[in-house]
């Protein structure tokens, strides 16, 4: 008998496929070109929320505000209250800066940074609210 290759968004463990119906759905998190025997994962700062994804274009990346820093994943996950992450694609939020905080979860840009009132500092970078600011000396 021939040897039968995956079509793309599926994949085939095992050599020596005879027919379709012996190959696996590509799984979410991952991409199957065309033959692949295993399914590939998407990059950290990118996602795949599709079963059957038949290429690397299929991992989406991660929209400002979200981030992802493991392979293989069906979603990005929401940047906490201090920090933020303005570009797409991205595996990590950056901290906020000190001298204020930035409550907001979700944020894509510095721009939702607040500075501690007049009077106060906050010396650590990444707060998330007024009560990391301390009174100056």
């Amino acid at each position: 008998p021939e040897c039968y290759y995956c079509p793309a968004g599926y994949y085939g463990a095992t050599s020596g496929l005879t027919e379709p119906g012996q190959c696996g759905q590509c799984t979410r998190g991952h991409f199957c070109e065309m033959g692949t025997t295993n399914p590939e994962p998407c990059p950290p700062g990118r996602y795949s929320p599709v079963f059957g994804a038949p290429s690397p274009e299929f991992c989406l990346p991660c929209a400002p505000g979200t981030y992802q820093p493991l392979a293989a994943q069906e979603f990005c996950i929401t940047c906490p209250a201090g920090s933020f992450s303005p570009d797409v694609g991205l595996a990590a939020c950056d901290p906020c800066p000190r001298g204020g905080y930035c409550g907001e979860a979700g944020a894509a840009t510095r721009m939702v940074w607040e500075p501690c009132l007049a009077g106060s500092f906050n010396p650590a970078n990444g707060s998330n609210s007024s009560a990391a600011c301390e009174l100056c000396p």
